[in-house]
């Protein structure tokens, strides 16, 4: 296994390694390595190496971010090992020895716009940071899929401390902001609810972060929304990444064997629901979590 248990995100790898944990039966040995750091693409490339390398090793579970699973996918398929990404979301993911449980971010750029059309929202600004990997091609992603929705959809990246937000505002029923949170993101929160105080403010999952709901005044708050690709806690996808782990290595004598189990994966309940692995390696899955924010804290939005 290979996650952040150290760094910002190590409460969250910690979360997955808990489930992890809990789901193993006694079949398999767990191996856990930290990939955090620094240069932590570098540090999973380090685990997946050693995990190729090690011929008693029949499965890998990780890696955490998106950006390291680009890494380790090509590593682990070279080796025939299986990979099995829980929480990482990069459309462009793939490869023919990985498996990942939680839905790409098309799906989430669908399930925002078929929140915008339940709310009777016809126009939305979608907003977006300068990341090339994440915040640019998924801001496109959301527009399409608004269109395709038949709301109304423009696109703009984040404004300069100069620019008032009002500017851009007019016909707009909510803001969508596709990014990660900075350090200006409360004051964005605010400048834009104080401009129209019904606008719906929403956010992908890199916004959907404990401190920005910590700092939100109630009023922004009540009016925001964030959308992120797990639909239940952390660990629960750890629990069943272990889970689909230990079944394929029982069906199985080698590394390939246990790839094609785990690939061959049909209509299997779990504990993040039901669903299957397509010819790609990606969960069938289009179950999508929501947050709102309640007294200055993240609560499932159902």
């Amino acid at each position: 296994m290979s996650l952040p248990l150290t760094g910002p995100t190590a409460r969250l790898g910690r979360d997955v390694l808990c489930g992890a944990e809990l789901a193993l039966d006694g079949s398999v040995e767990l191996v856990v390595l930290d990939s955090d750091g620094d240069e932590r693409q570098e540090h999973a490339a380090e685990n997946a190496t050693r995990a190729a390398e090690d011929d008693r090793a029949l499965a890998y579970l990780g890696d955490f971010h998106s950006d390291q699973v680009q890494v380790t996918a090509p590593i682990l398929a070279e080796a025939g090992l299986l990979g099995v990404a829980p929480v990482a979301t990069f459309i462009g993911l793939g490869g023919p020895t990985l498996v990942r449980l939680s839905p790409h971010d098309g799906v989430g750029a669908r399930a925002i716009a078929d929140w915008l059309v339940d709310h009777d929202v016809d126009e939305v600004l979608i907003v977006h940071d300068h990341d090339s990997f994440y915040g640019r091609p998924v801001s496109g992603m959301c527009e399409k899929a608004a269109l395709e929705r038949g709301v109304r959809a423009r696109r703009r990246p984040v404004w300069n401390w100069d620019e008032p937000p009002s500017y851009d505002l007019e016909g707009a029923g909510a803001v969508l902001y596709v990014g990660v949170a900075g350090s200006g993101a409360v004051d964005t929160w605010s400048m834009l609810h104080e401009a129209d105080p019904e606008l719906w403010l929403l956010g992908s999952e890199g916004v959907a972060v404990p401190w920005l709901a910590r700092e939100l005044d109630p009023g922004a708050a009540r009016r925001t929304r964030f959308f992120v690709a797990q639909h239940a806690a952390f660990s629960f996808y750890g629990y069943e990444a272990m889970a689909l782990i230990q079944e394929a290595v029982d069906h199985a004598i080698d590394r390939a064997g246990v790839v094609d189990a785990a690939r061959a994966t049909r209509d299997r309940d779990s504990v993040i629901g039901r669903y299957s692995v397509d010819e790609n390696g990606h969960t069938t899955s289009t179950e999508y979590g929501r947050l709102a924010v309640v007294d200055g804290e993240l609560v499932w939005d159902r």
